[in-house]
């Protein structure tokens, strides 16, 4: 079947460009990836339970609509549809379907509570946004929302349960951002799919009562960028709950970081400092404790096996710093280096390992782009490793290449 889909793309990219209108749009876009080991995180493009990955996209442009149709192959025989959808815009209101990528923090490498690490999640979704229009408030002031209902594989004793996210995002001014987030996993074999369900997952204390096996996860994120005249830096920060008390978070993991940014020096360079904490303190009442973040007694925060949150899990912690430079027009060089702790606790059942390791993680990476094709090679380093997600320690090669016709 996918066979057949390929072929299609391939046929009708080629044979309807000439007679669209000019305000239609459509590109095929292919991308390869390649690393010669598994590794930690997400590095050119692909997922840590990846060697290499392939992928096709088609992508269909209209006034208020588009599409994208992406095959993906990840090279041993298996074929998914991750980053394909169907949205359609009604003013300021998005509506989509589809299995997208989020990333949901201020930084621009992870998230606690949504990034990249695991495969997105085939979701309905709406997102809208606007500008306040009050003379109290600069005109720089405006707002975005975001919401989803989806599903999660393997969460729920290996089967497929629910999930809904909300994310808000407030600019009172240029240069200060507030985010709130939240999300629920519900339903599943054996639990309520109902609206009262999907409610508390939404809005409710979910603490006692039948929906109590809800498992939520919510908190708030702030950056603010320095005005540059002063000096270029932007400071960010995240803060996520794995447990509720009384409707709000609690049971925290930490995320900071700085990112100091110039352009005026002959290689345009960005500098970012960014720390993370996932290990929790056992509190009075028992809720909270080791190994609980990302745990719950009837979800895992997983899709596909991946946390859905950081890369290191829980009961882990990184410090990191990463340098990208812009030395010629076609050419970017990039190098990051990370202390990284992971099962601190010693935890035989942790997803990456089943003892506490520690150690550094190291790359180094080029990319070139002229205009519709890029290509990206780096070497990356881990100084230890994980049993549990059979990555081992030493030094592996990775390329990645794309290009838009």
């Amino acid at each position: 079947m996918y066979r057949i889909i390929f072929l299609f793309i391939l046929i009708i990219s080629i044979n309807t460009q000439p007679i669209l209108a000019k305000p239609q749009t459509v590109l095929v876009k292919t991308d390869l990836a390649f690393s010669s080991g598994r590794h930690l995180s997400v590095k050119n493009k692909l997922r840590y339970s990846n060697n290499g990955n392939a992928k096709v996209g088609l992508r269909y442009d209209l006034k208020n609509f588009s599409a994208q149709l992406s095959l993906n192959y990840n090279g041993v025989g298996k074929y998914n549809l991750d980053e394909s959808y169907l949205q359609n815009t009604f003013g300021k209101i998005t509506f989509g379907v589809g299995s997208i990528d989020r990333n949901w923090s201020f930084s621009n490498n992870t998230s606690l509570i949504l990034s990249q690490n695991a495969r997105p999640t085939k979701s309905i979704y709406l997102k809208f946004g606007n500008k306040f229009k009050y003379n109290w408030l600069p005109s720089e002031a405006n707002w975005s929302f975001e919401a989803f209902n989806g599903f999660t594989q393997g969460a729920l004793n290996n089967s497929s349960s629910m999930m809904t996210g909300l994310r808000a995002i407030l600019i009172p001014f240029e240069g200060l951002e507030f985010e709130l987030v939240q999300t629920g996993q519900w339903g599943g074999k054996g639990h309520s799919t109902g609206i009262s369900a999907l409610g508390a997952a939404l809005f409710l204390d979910t603490n006692d009562g039948s929906n109590s096996n809800i498992n939520k996860m919510a908190g708030f994120g702030i950056s603010y960028t320095i005005p540059a005249k002063i000096i270029p830096l932007r400071i960010y920060g995240q803060a996520i709950g794995e447990d509720e008390a009384g409707n709000l978070p609690s049971c925290i993991a930490y995320l900071a970081g700085l990112e100091w940014t110039n352009t005026k020096i002959k290689y345009p360079t960005i500098v970012s400092i960014e720390t993370i904490d996932t290990r929790l303190d056992t509190t009075k009442q028992g809720y909270c404790g080791p190994n609980t973040m990302y745990n719950n007694g009837d979800y895992s925060y997983t899709n596909y096996g991946k946390s859905m949150g950081a890369a290191i899990d829980s009961e882990g912690t990184s410090l990191g710093i990463n340098i990208r430079s812009k030395i010629s027009q076609k050419i970017n060089i990039e190098f990051s280096t990370q202390t990284v702790v992971i099962n601190d606790n010693n935890w035989s059942a942790h997803r990456l390992s089943s003892k506490r390791q520690s150690g550094l993680i190291n790359s180094f990476g080029v990319s070139w782009k002229k205009n519709n094709i890029i290509f990206n090679g780096n070497i990356h380093y881990q100084g230890f490793n994980l049993d549990k997600a059979k990555i081992k320690s030493g030094t592996r090669i990775g390329f990645s290449s794309s290009i838009i016709f």
